[in-house]
């Protein structure tokens, strides 16, 4: 199948990630970090077993490997922190900052020239993030803050996993990269036990099945991500970056708005509309 498709099912099974993981840190689980480790514990499980059954080599160089990893554990980080702290119809929007950081890591990294049509995109996937997170108080404080700090800083950990993942599985093979950068982006978590120490032994069965709900959509999504990434990073990343879960999070606002999240028609409007610029920037970007 084209990339492309592989990638618009990540997108599916990515929105349907946020959601549930939405929920679980609601009403489930209180601890971010104890939700990363357990959450990321069970995709490498599932991962490991398609890994296992398709076949995986041991890699010869570690380094494109470790560094994919490396962003892979910082970004599962920062979202799950961003997840507990941001609105859905924010965060998900967010994701096309990926895109524009992708472009100017490029040109960071890689030496390459932008055209002044890419800095005026960059600026517009900007500034539609400001109005992206505006709330019934209508500053641009509601931008400028920690909690959408964290979710940016995600989007660069993201955007820098995408391109080692591009790099290791071209080095390797997918199925073997695919494992062996979830396998080490756990092992780094291990860092974070003292986090959520306390939690190890209270936890109770229901947590852990809700869990392995939102792991099970993760393996799909990183399964089609990645292979989708094999091909092509920045069609991929916008694509995977449409807010299927904001759409789903501003139904549920008008029929259960205790449920998720609840704010006026306007203030959706407004990040709907915002949400539109920030993807045709992005993909414009990637033209």
């Amino acid at each position: 199948m084209p990339f492309y498709v592989f990638a618009w099912i990540a997108s599916i099974f990515y929105g349907l990630e946020v959601i549930l993981g939405k929920f679980i840190s609601k009403y489930s689980i209180k601890n971010p970090w104890f939700f990363n480790f357990v959450w990321n514990s069970i995709i490498l499980l599932g991962l490991a077993i398609i890994s296992l059954i398709k076949g995986i080599s041991l890699p010869e160089a570690f380094g494109n490997l470790f560094l994919a990893g490396f962003f892979y554990a910082l970004g599962s980080i920062f979202y799950v922190l961003a997840l507990y702290r941001l609105d859905i119809s924010v965060l998900t929007p967010l994701y096309n900052f990926r895109t524009a950081l992708a472009v100017i890591l490029g040109a960071i990294v890689l030496g390459e020239v932008l055209s002044a049509q890419q800095y005026m995109l960059v600026g517009v996937v900007f500034v539609a993030g400001i109005f992206v997170s505006l709330d019934e108080k209508w500053s641009i404080k509601s931008f400028f803050n920690r909690s959408v700090a964290v979710a940016l800083a995600d989007m660069v950990f993201l955007a820098l996993m995408a391109l080692f993942t591009n790099k290791a599985i071209n080095q390797l093979d997918f199925w073997s990269a695919t494992f062996w950068i979830a396998f080490i982006a756990q092992i780094l978590l291990f860092a974070t036990i003292p986090m959520f120490r306390k939690e190890i032994s209270q936890v109770k069965k229901t947590q852990i099945l809700s869990l392995s709900a939102v792991a099970i959509t993760g393996v799909f999504a990183t399964l089609a991500v990645n292979k989708a990434y094999e091909s092509n990073i920045g069609i991929t990343s916008v694509i995977i970056s449409v807010p299927i879960s904001m759409f789903a999070a501003i139904l549920f606002s008008f029929f259960k708005p205790d449920l998720l999240e609840k704010h006026t028609i306007t203030v959706y409007v407004v990040r709907l509309v915002a949400a539109s610029f920030m993807v045709l920037a992005a993909l414009k970007l990637t033209a």
